[in-house]
């Protein structure tokens, strides 16, 4: 009998991301604050009856071989030795490009679909160790609905999600390089190295203060709003409606606007939508479970 997972594959937002100046391994030190929201792809991964195949179907605009999907089936194979051909399909929602680690979130999905298929009795960690190896975004997706994050990505600590809040999601027509939008922070910053204690800081803020108070920001934004004066546009007419807060989430192109209300959410929906992608979001309280059919 041919074996089916089925599991929600959520983007996620960062409500705070300070970027800091690339180390000598290439990468860029960070403390961040995930959140994952209720905009989901859908992962759907059935059993084969051939070995060693795996076949990823979707609305990607690459060979599916490049897949992070297919990335993680291999290191999970190699983990596992479970050598059982796979069947992938993946209903997108989540826009690609646009700084809402939709990617690296079927990349999860995926692992903790076969997990639970194989039942090979990997924790949350141990999937998130997997997933890194793939992706540095993948082991947030794995492990916690929002999380404080540091060091390159891999240094990930639970917080208890802040829900209560509505979201504003607008979609530019623009996509982003995450390789170039680096190199435009490494042209433009003049930031030092990140404190000791700006992750405590960062973290009581989140944890204490009301959406409205939190003292966050995106150190992409000053470098992409000066080579795309459209976004400097979106968050005049996104504070005139009322946000509390907005700026681009990760690197680029979604914006994102926060606010107490759904009311007040859908007014800025109906007062946007006619120029942008809009979509009114939730924070999740929750990874979404995977599904054996």
């Amino acid at each position: 009998m041919a074996l089916t997972a089925r599991v929600l594959s959520p983007a996620k937002v960062n409500l705070h991301l300070e970027v800091y100046p690339r180390r000598d391994d290439g990468f860029h030190p960070l403390v961040s604050v995930f959140q994952m929201v209720g905009l989901c792809d859908e992962v759907t991964v059935r059993s084969l009856e051939d070995d060693d195949v795996c076949t990823i179907e979707g609305d990607f605009d690459f060979p599916a071989e490049e897949n992070i999907i297919a990335r993680c089936c291999r290191i999970f194979r190699k983990e596992t030795g479970i050598r059982t051909g796979l069947a992938f399909r993946v209903k997108k929602r989540i826009p690609p490009g646009a700084g809402l680690g939709g990617g690296s979130s079927n990349g999860a999905a995926a692992l903790r679909a076969l997990n639970a298929m194989f039942a090979a009795g990997f924790s949350a960690a141990q999937l998130a160790a997997l997933g890194a190896e793939a992706g540095s975004d993948i082991p947030f997706f794995c492990s916690a609905a929002a999380a404080l994050v540091s060091g390159r990505g891999e240094c990930i600590e639970e917080l208890a999600p802040r829900t209560g809040y509505f979201l504003v999601l607008l979609v530019p027509p623009l996509r982003i390089s995450t390789a170039q939008a680096y190199g435009w922070l490494d042209a433009d910053s003049t930031a030092a190295s990140p404190d000791a204690g700006r992750g405590a800081y960062i973290r009581g803020l989140y944890e204490r203060e009301a959406p409205g108070d939190w003292d966050f920001f995106n150190s992409f934004y000053p470098v992409l709003a000066r080579r795309y004066p459209v976004f400097e546009e979106i968050r005049r007419r996104l504070r005139d409606l009322g946000a509390l807060y907005a700026t681009v989430s990760g690197s680029g192109s979604a914006m994102f606007a926060i606010f107490n209300s759904e009311t007040e959410a859908l007014k800025t929906k109906i007062a946007m939508e006619a120029d942008f992608p809009t979509e009114i979001l939730a924070p999740l309280a929750g990874i979404p479970d995977v599904i054996l059919q």
